[in-house]
């Protein structure tokens, strides 16, 4: 058994070419274009003056009934008769089209029909589909691999269904606790939490808190205690010389998003290890980016001894699970003591390979990460008076109303009627589990309907609703003394030609005025900084180094842990010894925390490569250009930030600092030409209407590499048009005449390091902070 967090080699990175053809997952909905689809969508019914209770159309009252006469009553749907579905959209029989905001209880995190999942589908259907494990299969071992090195594990073994994983586990721990702990035969213990949901087995029901799940059913499989989830103390008392697992959800979905509090993971783990006790998590729903992590369990950085995944393991297509571990606990399985027909068939395999390449080829955790707090942040905002309770991680959130007073089906039937698909589960929360693929935009319009339909059934509890965009996000930055690290420029020149603005024959000509106009440049904006009220170290010049005064490349300072840059070209190679030498400086002065450096053979250009958007919480970091896209590993290992990756594919942007540019309010200033087709609309799905599009010409002129202190925006150029969009924003320009600064690449933001950078503290920036209520939280 061990702990600390998930040991992941990264897999072999696409080419080029192939990265161009993988985009992030979108689709026109008819000819209309996404967004403008899902603003305009045709609600499913008249919600002015829509009843209480959601009345399907004539197609799909036919169908219901038609479905009730016939299948079995362990379900009570929606009254929505599903046609087919694209993206994060359903339309149903009659012709209604509804965002969906449940993903199939999070088994189609990639959206519906991603487009790479149903070719992998399709291709591997012309070869062959099933022929069970009797013989070995060509897509298996690909799969099995890919699923244990982005896991952290050593083996894993397939199977169908989220229950038959769990089923597995439960397998597993008893053999274990047998022969290798010494349980006496027959006798070995598992703890579970109540308030659990495994499955549906007579085994997984029987050590179930519902009554409703197990309720005539009996008589039940011995060997389960149970103890209170989240509390440390109860688990103590649970545990017998007999106990040879817990098995747990690091965040109970079905009980209604439940998380336990801060820092309780990593108690289990420690107490698990005192005592020589298996940890299994079950992340069947938390797993595979619905959290904003890969995993849930990487919030808390503790490593399980078996991990339970499925359902979007199978991408949304079919069903795919499996349970990983190392060999120690695996191995324990032989041929015979374990099987399943169609587990780790050739199609699932092939499936569940490429969902697992999408997660990350999309950077769907991240995305996760990003809006999921937007999420919440929308959903504490709610009414007061409705006296709801907020709980959530990622995109993944539960809306309590149980001391509100509303009936939670009728505000799910209520959504439906305003287009909007969810869920409720025990009778008191409304489940929100959009597809990790939704767009800010899509997202709000769904949080608007669900406001609307609380708001339907509480007209005597109407309250205001803060704005979507937080006020206090903007003037985080703004109530910070900026610290900033600068070089003088008495060494800067044009010697050398690395980018195509460098011309040294040109710079030659001129140099004596080109170098006293740098200077001058410098100094003013030096002087410009101190007025603005920042705090300016200086990082001494050095001869040879003529580059050395774009400090913003030098490093990635956040949070106080500076990761030092590896340059790609030889001529700025040495840079980083003189740069260690002042980091050494300040982290003696208490200016920085911690000093960092990359591993072996990465390219990463610092802050040049790297943006911190304080308003959305996160790193947007450039690559395809100077910086590796492999480097990402590295930035997230030691900032423990989101960070979203944009490949930057035309020379003259060849940093990510040159064509975009966050700014306090959350608007962004960018040159759509300068990213790939990706990227371009991983931004729109990000940050929508908030991106301020600079022309060619100011895109040309350094416009994009300003540096945003509050509403003060530093600039080495700026249109009239540009600075009338951005003085009606609120912010004020301040142009420096940095043009000899522009020969060599750069600008205001390549001349300046912000030292002061910090991500928000876990309660604002993370998954969840129960609203006005019950403050229950896992740090994000």
């Amino acid at each position: 058994m061990r702990a600390g967090p998930p040991i992941r080699r990264r897999r072999a990175l696409p080419t080029a070419e192939a990265a161009v053809a993988r985009p992030p997952f979108q689709r026109m909905l008819q000819s209309t274009p996404r967004h403008a689809a899902s603003m305009n969508a045709r609600l499913p019914f008249d919600t002015a003056a829509a009843p209480e209770l959601l009345r399907p159309g004539s197609a799909a009252a036919a169908l219901i009934e038609r479905e009730r006469a016939v299948c079995a009553r362990n379900y009570a749907p929606v009254p929505v008769v599903v046609e087919r579905a694209e993206d994060v959209w359903i339309w149903d029989v009659d012709g209604g089209r509804y965002l969906d905001f449940m993903s199939a209880y999070s088994a189609v995190n990639h959206g519906h029909r991603h487009p790479r999942l149903v070719a992998a589908a399709q291709a591997q259907l012309q070869k062959v589909c099933v022929t069970s494990r009797a013989y070995h299969s060509a897509t298996l071992a690909p799969f099995l691999e890919e699923l244990c090195r982005v896991s952290g594990f050593e083996r894993a073994l397939p199977m169908n269904t989220g229950a038959e994983a769990v089923e597995t586990a439960i397998k597993a721990a008893r053999r274990w606790g047998y022969r290798v702990r010494g349980i006496a035969p027959g006798e070995a213990e598992i703890l579970v939490a109540e308030g659990n949901f495994h499955g549906r087995t007579t085994t997984i029901v029987g050590f179930s808190s519902e009554p409703a799940y197990r309720a005539d059913f009996g008589p039940f499989a011995p060997g389960f205690r149970s103890f209170r989830f989240g509390d440390m103390r109860s688990l103590e008392c649970a545990r017998s010389n007999r106990s040879c697992a817990v098995l747990i959800e690091p965040i109970q979905g079905e009980a209604g998003i439940v998380l336990p509090p801060p820092g309780w993971l990593r108690e289990v783990r420690a107490w698990c290890d005192a005592h020589r006790i298996l940890l299994i998590l079950d992340e069947v729903q938390s797993g595979l980016g619905r959290t904003g992590r890969m995993f849930a369990f990487e919030h808390e950085k503790v490593r399980p001894d078996a991990l339970v995944l499925g359902k979007a393991l199978g991408g949304g297509i079919l069903p795919v699970s499996a349970l990983v571990a190392d060999a120690a606990l695996l191995d324990l399985f032989e041929p015979g003591s374990h099987g399943s027909t169609f587990g780790g068939n050739a199609l699932a395999a092939a499936v569940g390979l490429e969902a697992l390449r999408v997660l990350q080829d999309e950077q769907l955790p991240e995305r996760a990460a990003v809006l999921g707090a937007h999420l919440i942040e929308r959903l504490r905002a709610l009414p007061s008076r409705w006296n709801v309770e907020v709980r959530g991680l990622g995109l993944w959130a539960g809306v309590d109303l149980r001391h509100s007073g509303i009936d939670a089906r009728a505000v799910v039937e209520r959504m439906a009627q305003r287009g909007v698909l969810s869920k409720e589960t025990h009778d008191t929360v409304i489940r929100i589990a959009p597809a990790l693929t939704i767009s800010r935009r899509d997202l709000d319009w769904g949080i608007d309907r669900l406001e609307a339909a609380i708001g339907d059934l509480a007209p005597a509890r109407r309250g205001r609703s803060a704005p979507h965009e937080s006020a206090a996000q903007a003037a985080v930055s703004a109530r910070r003394v900026p610290r900033l690290l600068m070089c003088p420029a008495e060494h800067f020149e044009v010697s050398y030609r690395i980018n195509p603005w460098m011309d040294p024959a040109a710079w030659a000509a001129q140099s004596a005025r080109l170098s006293r106009e740098a200077r001058e440049g410098w100094n003013r904006l030096l002087q410009l900084y101190r007025e603005l009220g920042a705090e300016v170290a200086l990082m001494p010049a050095a001869a040879g180094l003529p580059d050395l005064v774009f400090t913003a490349n030098a490093a990635l300072v956040l949070d106080g842990r500076a990761l030092l840059a590896r340059f790609r070209h030889t001529e700025r190679q040495p840079e980083p010894l003189q740069a260690r030498a002042t980091f050494e400086q300040l982290l003696r002065q208490g200016e920085i925390d911690s000093l960092h450096e990359l591993p072996e053979g990465l390219c990463f250009e610092g802050a040049g490569d790297a943006v911190w958007d304080a308003h959305r919480r996160l790193l947007w970091l450039g690559w395809g250009q100077r910086s590796d896209l492999e480097a990402r590993d590295a930035v997230r290992a030691v900032h423990d930030v989101p960070a979203l990756s944009l490949r930057l594919v035309l020379p003259h942007f060849y940093h990510l600092d040159t064509c975009l540019c966050p700014l306090s309010g959350g608007e962004m200033l960018w040159h759509p030409p300068a990213f790939d087709a990706a990227s371009r609309e991983l931004l729109r799905c990000i940050a929508g209407d908030a991106l301020i599009e600079a022309d060619g010409d100011d895109a040309m002129q350094f416009a994009i590499n300003a540096v945003c202190l509050g509403r003060e925006l530093v600039m080495g150029y700026c249109s009239e048009p540009l600075r009338a969009r951005l003085r009606s924003a609120g912010y004020r320009v301040h142009v420096v005449p940095l043009a000899p600064f522009q020969r060599a690449g750069g600008s205001a933001w390549c001349l300046t390091l912000r030292l002061d950078l910090k991500s928000a503290p876990a309660a604002v920036a993370g998954g969840c902070v129960a609203q006005r209520r019950v403050s229950r939280n896992m740090a994000a």
